[in-house]
């Protein structure tokens, strides 16, 4: 959560438009055993924190401003994509938040899904 971004700000002090990527949240489906074999669908959830740094901007347009570029430049390269085409459903947006810090940090957090299986064979 927020207090986890903000130790990651000062333990490491990421520059401006430093970006990480989490795991966040997995949720299996039932799953199907087939002739002794195993297959399960999972959900998949994970964020992309982006640190905008602007001390100067006590009023928060300068961030605005970096928050939309960010949200724009990450929505051109996340929107659709798939690690594997075979295995797993495009990228889609779940939703973003922003969380205010300390020292004129924001964390622009976007929270994506995608899927996978896991499979064993008999």
């Amino acid at each position: 959560g927020a207090e986890e971004l903000e130790a990651l700000a000062k333990g490491t002090a990421p520059k401006s438009g430093a970006a990480f990527v989490i795991p966040f949240r997995e949720h299996g489906d039932e799953p199907e055993t087939i002739s002794g074999g195993y297959r399960q669908h999972v959900e998949t959830t994970l964020l992309v924190a982006v640190v905008l740094r602007k001390a100067a901007d006590a009023r928060g347009s300068g961030r605005l401003t970096e928050a939309d570029a960010v949200r724009d430049a990450l929505e051109a390269a996340l929107a659709g994509w798939t690690p594997d085409v075979a295995a797993n459903r495009p990228l889609a947006l779940v939703g973003t938040e922003a969380s205010p810090q300390a020292n004129g940090v924001t964390w622009y957090v976007q929270t994506w899904a995608t899927d996978r299986w896991i499979e064993r064979k008999p």
